[in-house]
């Protein structure tokens, strides 16, 4: 048991006690000490034989007193006119009682008051209830355990939780253990886990990314070597190796240079404030850029809107790395004499790009993974490119609240579908 349950376990019990004493006190000031019996005063006893005795007579005043002395009350003394007592008592000889006159059919009746009884000295409480109390202390500790382990178990758990993390486990998760309870606490714990799962994934994209990274360093720089160590052996060859070491530089600058965007992808969309952008215009800045590549190469760049472009929020130049690297990747790949076509549009609150080409488009094992980072299909054509443009879309995709997904065209062709979350 931690500390937090032994901190809940006594103030929960201290709090009941209290209650309990309280309500025990009340008690034995308000509870009548006879068994819950009424005891009339001695002066209210004789003003009620008195008014009793002159509105019904005798006989009436006669029954009360034969109750009261039933129940053993210090009755008041009732004196005749004759000078007899009602009951056959002997009438008290202090003249210092109160006595009340009474007229009853002209003669004149006494009702004597009866001494008021001792004081009973400090106030007496009612006998110990000790089962009562016992039963009491017994409900009281377990309701209080019960509760205050309720109450800590979960936050036990998350300590557990943190502490294999940071051993690095990152596979732990509190789910399991909170079960389906629905409060603050399980949200924390909830919380935690897609904190958890969050880290898990970052981790092992950066495990993948170095992995892959470091192959595919290993690749031209071990082509540079063997270029070096030819060109030793045979001088002849010198400017041809040099040729190969400088093409393979320029594959590494072009490798490293991506791998910088990549990782500046998720610091700058933490990092800068999303902001309204436009995304027919620019998309159409965007289309003028790639048209000059395209002509190039005789392929046509064309873009079509669904009237007024929606507007998403975001940053404005990942959003146009993204469909640059989207559209210079359909671009590369169309045919000569073909159309790369790009449509802008709006559905169920979202904004939605597609951009196709009439390509090779791509085997249908590989339409997922040619997202991932220096991904290249078989029917790549081996160009100079690291493998990262449609990576690095996806992740700003991702990093706006989107998803993007490819598929091959009918009539051939790959087509990319990007959605985003369009403003209002």
């Amino acid at each position: 048991m931690g500390r937090l349950f032994w901190k809940l376990f006594f103030a929960f019990v201290a709090a009941l006690a209290v209650a309990a004493l309280l309500v025990a006190l009340a008690f034995s000031v308000i509870w009548p000490r006879d068994g819950g019996r009424f005891r009339p005063t001695t002066v209210l006893m004789a003003d009620t034989v008195a008014d009793l005795l002159q509105q019904r007579g005798a006989d009436a005043a006669r029954g009360l007193l034969e109750v009261w002395r039933a129940r053993g009350e210090p009755l008041p003394w009732v004196i005749a006119p004759d000078g007899g007592e009602l009951l056959g008592r002997t009438p008290p000889q202090d003249g210092d009682m109160p006595v009340r006159a009474i007229v009853v059919d002209g003669a004149e009746w006494r009702v004597v008051q009866a001494p008021r009884p001792p004081p009973a000295g400090r106030m007496r409480l009612p006998p110990p209830p000790f089962v009562e109390v016992v039963a009491f202390l017994i409900g009281a500790i377990a309701s209080s355990a019960l509760l205050a382990g309720y109450l800590s178990r979960p936050v036990r758990h998350l300590h557990r939780a943190f502490d294999a993390m940071a051993q690095g486990d990152l596979e732990v998760r509190i789910a399991p253990l909170i079960g389906r309870r629905r409060d603050e606490i399980a949200d924390l714990g909830r919380g935690f886990d897609r904190m958890a799962t969050r880290i898990e994934q970052l981790v092992d994209a950066q495990r993948r990314l170095l992995h892959d990274v470091s192959h595919e360093l290993r690749s031209p720089l071990a082509r540079m070597s063997a270029a070096i160590g030819l060109a030793r052996q045979d001088p002849s060859r010198i400017e041809a190796m040099l040729e190969r070491v400088e093409r393979e530089t320029a594959r590494l600058d072009t490798l490293v240079g991506e791998l910088l965007g990549l990782a500046r992808l998720e610091h700058d969309a933490a990092r800068t404030l999303p902001q309204p952008v436009a995304l027919d215009a620019l998309l159409h800045d965007v289309a003028g850029d790639a048209r000059f590549e395209a002509a190039a190469r005789d392929v046509e760049v064309v873009l079509s809107t669904d009237g007024a472009g929606p507007v998403v929020k975001g940053q404005v130049e990942l959003l146009r790395r993204t469909f640059d690297n989207v559209l210079r990747n359909a671009v590369k790949y169309a045919p000569a004499g073909s159309v790369v076509h790009i449509a802008l549009g709006r559905a169920n609150g979202s904004a939605r790009v597609s951009i196709s080409d009439r390509g090779c488009g791509v085997a249908d094992g590989e339409l997922e993974r040619i997202f991932d980072p220096f991904f290249r299909g078989e029917r790549s054509d081996g160009g100079h490119g690291a493998g990262l443009g449609l990576s690095i879309a996806r992740r700003a995709v991702e990093a706006h609240g989107g998803d993007i997904r490819a598929s091959n065209a009918e009539g051939g062709g790959l087509r990319v579908d990007i959605r985003l979350p369009a403003e209002d």
